[in-house]
Parts: structure tokens; sequence; C-alpha cells
């Protein structure tokens, strides 16, 4: 069946609002959707009431950024968004994020690339990120294409690129089970780990409290998917499938067995 547990909004980094990315799904025979903007929760409300209006199905969630010696995304499903205490971590989640932006913008300066913050929050809103930053550096001429601004200046390692404050990876998940959620690693395929590496990290994770792997994902392939799914199978995790879309060109919809998305429905307010 189709579905897409893993879409980006306004509220963080995706070009869609809530409200529309629910009307997205709907024209494209989507279901059940997951909103899982990077590090807040913003999107969720709005796309809830859309998502009733349009009778789809709608997993609150989000996209932790954690660390564990490389950078790891982790997939919060079914998350409490409405209690207090979670919207206060993710607020510091947030808070990060401006902190790290300024320091970009500051580096960017170095290269003659002269980016303000009240430039940056009048063309994005929600959770702004390098992809905000990106859109300006092509808006102003500074570099020709989107991917350019990444590969030359704020991709990971690159001159201008500032690392975030991340919780530990064992912290984020303990987080999303304390608020009633489902820890799901997103995109293993970015973990940059193979063979026995990448099977002695799944199995730490499971450990600790890991609920799903998404083994289904946009860009990756059969062959890895496989891998992926076996991991899963071995160590008791449910599969799970999503796009990670952000903007027109990206892929919208994945498909996923319904007895895998059964299960993870299974698991709200576990």
């Amino acid at each position: 069946m189709k579905v897409d547990l893993h879409v980006h909004t306004t509220a963080s980094d995706g070009l869609l609002s809530p409200k529309d990315i629910i009307v997205k799904a709907k024209e494209n025979g989507i279901n059940t959707l997951a909103i899982a903007d990077h590090d807040t929760i913003d999107g969720i409300s709005e796309g809830m009431k859309a998502a009733n209006e349009k009778g789809i199905k709608l997993i609150p969630a989000l996209e932790i950024s954690a660390k564990h010696e490389k950078q790891i995304h982790m997939l919060g499903y079914f998350i409490d968004y409405t209690d207090l205490k979670f919207q206060s971590f993710v607020n510091k989640l947030k808070n990060s994020r401006e902190d790290r932006n300024q320091k970009m913008l500051k580096k960017l300066g170095k290269f003659g690339f002269e980016i303000t913050m009240e430039e940056l929050k009048a063309n994005a809103e929600g959770n702004i990120g390098r992809p905000h930053i990106a859109d300006i550096m092509v808006k102003k001429g500074y570099v020709s294409t989107f991917p350019e601004a990444f590969e030359k200046y704020i991709g990971n390692d690159k001159p201008c690129y500032v690392p975030k404050e991340r919780p530990d990876i064992r912290k984020a998940i303990e987080i999303i089970r304390k608020y009633k959620g489902v820890p799901v690693l997103a995109h293993p395929k970015y973990t940059f780990l193979e063979g026995e590496e990448l099977e002695n990290f799944i199995a730490y994770l499971s450990d600790i409290g890991l609920g799903g792997l998404e083994v289904y994902y946009s860009k990756h392939n059969k062959e890895e998917e496989a891998c992926y799914l076996k991991l899963a199978k071995k160590y008791s995790l449910i599969p799970t499938a999503g796009s990670d879309y952000h903007r027109e060109g990206d892929a919208f919809g994945m498909e996923l067995k319904k007895e895998y998305l059964d299960k993870l429905l299974s698991l709200k307010d576990i």
C-alpha cells in the first residue's frame, strides 16, 4: 500500500505548508502520512486539522538530529506533541539551530557572501536550516544552483559547515519513548556503515530501545532494502517507508506492506 512516513513541511525546511502536504497526499492516493519535520513539532497541529478534513491518517512525528560518533537521524512516531515538557525539549533543539545558522552566516561572510539573519527569516518559515541558506545563496547569485551551495560551501565538512549541537542517540531514543513515541532509525544508508559495523550498530540501537528501521527510503536501492529488511527482521524492528520529501522534484509516496504499517500503528500509546 502507498504511504509516506517521512515528509517535511514549512515548519522546518520543506516548501509546502502542513495543509498543502496533506492536499498533495490526497492527490497522490496516500492515506497514511507522517509529518516528521527536523527538530520541531510546529507543523503537526495544522497538519492534523487538514488531515481530519481530507480523511487522511496523520501520524504526529519529528526527526531528531542525534549523535553517535557521526550524525544520526532518529524519527519519533506518535510523540505526545501536546506535552509541555516535550515542547520544552524541542525548543532547545530549535534554539541550537539558530545559533548554528548564525555561525554559518559568519563563515559565509568571509567568502564575501553577505546574508543576514533578518534576510534568512524573511525568506523562510518555521525551523530554519541549511536549505534556506542555500535558497538565498541562489537568489543572490552567490551560487548557480541549490546543490552547488552544499557541494562547495555548506555541505558536511565543507568550509562554511557548522555541526549541530545534538543529543546523544541514547538520549534521543529515551526522549521519544518517554513521550509515548516509537523511535525509528531514519535512512540507514546515511549512517555510512556497512556489513558487520552496520549490524553491530543496529543491534546496539535495538538494545537501547529502537522500535523500527526505515527500510524503504527514496534513495535506497533494492540491494540496500534487502539488507535493511533482513536486519529489521533479525532484531525485531518494524520496517517503515518514507520519501524524505522536501520540495518539488523529490520522490513522494512509498510502498509498504500492510502488515508492517499495521504493526507500527498498533504501537500507538503503548
